[in-house]
Parts: structure tokens; sequence; C-alpha cells
């Protein structure tokens, strides 16, 4: 529905960013030396006493060797680079950021010094100046390596990920939810009160969602996950028949690859889904979804989208040729986000077409949704997000066949909600979300609209 924390927690990108320095270190040993020019040999560099205290992580020895070194080569723009980062190791972001400065006042094209000044940024969380850097550096640096790091960094920003939910190490992870709800219309019964069998009653609706991967890859540029999917439905009150359970696996690989100069995520996921109300297998559901996600202007990130299911219920109705569900379901849709400045909140807009193609013709459907909203945090309250958005659902049955009185041009789907939600974060794998959903749904003429008040607090957790 929309981008918040830690709501998309899944293992969905590679995990580079906590190996940025060790990686920034060994490639700028190799690779920077050809491409911009320095003073101090390359031979001299690596033997040097300040290199090796830099490796062995002794960064207040490293620092006062760099000055040795700075005495025989002022202004060596690699030697430079690595006091900066010597000064940044020992909690001294501010002489740091001053330092590549004055490198880049010097050589403005010094794509390194760019990167590292961006990372810089990150981590005093000035995400304005940050993206201005990396953007410099995905644009103009002439190694794929650089241009890499820059978009991926950028990436990052744009996601705004607050909860750690990607794996560094490859280790098992687990990431799910739990919560109580008030559900005013479990049983979906309509609205006019001359087809109600009973009196509508609320219920108490109780979740419980685990999935469990693995990283069976995890490369610099790729990653395949295996996953175990659950989810636990249970309301009170008399509507237990609409107990929903769910058990199964899924395969998640990203892929991360330029067009041209543009870095691009591209993503695939196999989803296996058994259904059961209450005891009874309901319906078994084979899903694939392929997906790219890349940024196209500043400070926004475009996702598009396909997926393609294949279910099947059961038991058919009694006219397996008109009222029978199993079938194919298929969508093509993109989302856009718009971010602020600072990065820190955005817009989306998301758009869909979508098609069932049913064994029965009564269920053969055409259809689109759109749907907007916005995140932001609360800077009232620290470590708070606020999540709006809208949506609007419509389908047509071409093929509808009716089996009483009703119009069958008017057998159509028009549903549209509202949800709102303000997430806590405890700490960067706990938070809190309280929010409330209203769901209206109708088939064009009233006679079997619905309306449903969705509320409640959620748990939402990863380790």
């Amino acid at each position: 529905m929309h981008r918040q924390r830690p709501k998309r927690i899944e293992p969905k990108e590679h995990s580079l960013h906590k190996s940025f320095p060790i990686i920034f270190f060994v490639v700028s040993l190799f690779i920077t030396f050809a491409v911009f020019a320095a003073e101090i040999p390359s031979k001299e560099f690596l033997a040097s006493n300040f290199v090796k205290s830099f490796q062995k992580k002794e960064y207040a020895k490293a620092l006062q060797e760099s000055d040795e070194f700075l005495k025989k080569y002022p202004h060596d723009a690699l030697i430079l680079r690595y006091r900066a980062l010597t000064l940044e190791k020992l909690k001294q972001p501010k002489k740091a950021i001053k330092l590549y400065q004055e490198i880049l006042a010097a050589h403005p094209k010094d794509i390194p010094a760019r990167l590292f000044l961006g990372l810089a940024y990150v981590k005093g969380d000035e995400n304005d100046k940050a993206e201005k850097e990396l953007r410099y550096v995905a644009g103009h640096a002439s190694s794929k390596e650089y241009r890499h790091w820059a978009q991926a960094q950028l990436n990052r920003l744009h996601k705004n990920v607050r909860t750690a939910t990607k794996p560094i190490k490859k280790n098992l992870y687990v990431i799910g939810k739990t919560g109580v709800l008030y559900d005013s219309n479990p049983l979906l019964l309509p609205d006019n009160k001359d087809l109600l069998i009973k009196s509508k009653k609320g219920s108490a609706l109780y979740l419980f969602e685990l999935a469990a991967g693995y990283p069976l890859k995890l490369e610099k540029d790729s990653r395949l996950d295996v996953l175990y999917i659950g989810q636990q439905y249970s309301h009170s009150h008399g509507a237990e028949g609409v107990d929903f359970t769910s058990q199964g696996f899924a395969l998640d690989a990203k892929k991360r690859t330029f067009v041209g100069t543009r870095s691009v995520l591209l993503g695939s996921r196999y989803d296996f889904r058994a259904n059961f109300l209450r005891s009874d297998l309901f319906s078994i559901v084979n899903r694939f979804y392929l997906s790219a996600d890349t940024s196209f202007w500043p400070k926004t990130q475009t996702y598009f989208y396909g997926r393609f299911g294949i279910l099947n219920y059961g038991p058919d109705g009694a006219n397996p040729d008109q009222t029978s569900r199993d079938g194919i379901r298929e969508g093509l849709g993109v989302t856009q986000y718009f971010y602020t400045s600072n990065l820190k909140s955005f817009l989306f807009v998301k758009t869909e077409v979508n098609f069932n193609q049913a064994r029965g013709d009564n269920f053969d459907r055409a259809g689109a949704l759109a749907r907007v909203g916005i995140h932001t945090p609360l800077y009232f309250c620290q470590k708070t997000d606020l999540d709006v958005s809208s949506g609007f659902d419509w389908g047509t049955y071409p093929d509808f066949v009716s089996l009483s009185s009703l119009d069958l041009t008017e057998r159509h789907d028009k549903r549209w909600d509202v949800y709102a939600g303000m997430t806590h974060h405890w700490k960067p794998k706990l938070a809190t979300r309280i929010f409330y959903r209203f769901i209206n749904s109708e088939n064009d003429n009233d006679l079997y609209a619905r309306t449903r008040h969705i509320a409640g607090m959620e748990v939402v957790f990863s380790f």
C-alpha cells in the first residue's frame, strides 16, 4: 500500500553499506592510483606505516603517521583522503568533511573524495548535501564500481529505511507482526437490511504474520533468499467461520545492474501458499512477480512490477462453467515516489491494470486500481512516522451471466478505502503501529454495498 518503516520489512536488497569502508580502502589502493594523479609512488604508499596502522584499526597512530607523510607530500590527494577517513574513524566527522572539501577545492574531479564526502554527509544526516555529491559520482565516475556504490547509496537514502531489515551476513533472519484489531464487518454482510440473514456484529481480529528467510546466495550485486511465510487471522463474537490461516514459502531474487549509467534493481519472486478457512483447505495459490526499481529524476524513485497468479479453490460450484473461480490473475503496475529535500518524507502514486481469467465465465474480470499517499516523520514526536493513503479499485465482468434477477449491466466492482497509521520505532528492529482503515465496496447497484471499519494496534519486529 505504501512505503513505510518498518512495513516494507523484507529482505529485498543486497547488503553493501556496512562493508563500504573496507571495500573503499582496497579499491582505492588499486584503482584510484591510475585514475587520479598522486604525488606518492604506489609502492611507497602501500608499504607505509600509515597504511599498516589503518589496516590494523590503530587509527590514532595512523593519524600521526599521516602527518609525517604530508610533510613529504603535502598536496597528495590519496594521503589526504585516507587522513579524512581516519578522522571519521576517530569520531571527528566535522574535521573529515572539512578535509574532503579542501581536497575537492584543489581537485574538483576527485571521484573518491566526492563519494567519501557524500557518505560522511549521510552519517551526519545531511541528506540534501549527500545527494548532491552522490549524484555527481553516479553521473561522472568512469569506474562502474563507483557509479554502483553511489547509486546504491542514493537508493537507500530514498527508501529512508529506519528499521534494520536486511541481513548483513549470510544468516537466518525473521520478520513479523502481531496485533489485535476491531473489525466491524468480518463476514462481509451487505448494508441492505432486507438482505441480512442475521444482525451484523463487529468482531475482535487477532493477527500473527511471520516470515523466516535465509540468503542462499549473497554477493555484491545479487542475492537469492528462500523464505517461509505464515499468517493467522482469528476472530471472536461468532465470526470464527472466517478464521484464516496461510502457510507457504517463497524464493526471492535481486540483481543490481546498469542500463547505460542508470542503476536498476531487478527483482523476481515466486510464492506458494496453501490457504485454510478454519481447518478446511480453501485455496492453493502460485504467484510470480517481476520488478524493476530505479530513479529517473532527482529525489524520485520509480518501481515497475508485474504479477501472475494461478489459483485453485477446490470443489467447483453448481455450474463450473459459470461459477468456478479457479484460474489466472494478472496485473501490471507502477509506483512513483516523490521525496522532499531531506529525503525523509515522500508522496507516492500507484496505478495498476489487472485481469482475472477464471474457469467460470462469471469470474472473468478486467479492472484497474489507483492509490495515492504520503509518508512523513512527525517531528514533534521523535521516532514516529505518519502514513495516510487512499485508493480506488474498479472492475467489470464482461462475460457475467446472471443466476438471479440482477441486471447484467450492474455487475461491477467499486471499492475505495482510506488508511491512516502512526508507527513508533522503539528500537531499530521493534516498532508499534496504530491504524484505522475504512473500506466501502459495492456492485454498482448498491444492493450488495458493504462498509467496513478496521482499527487496532500492531507490533512489528525483526531479528
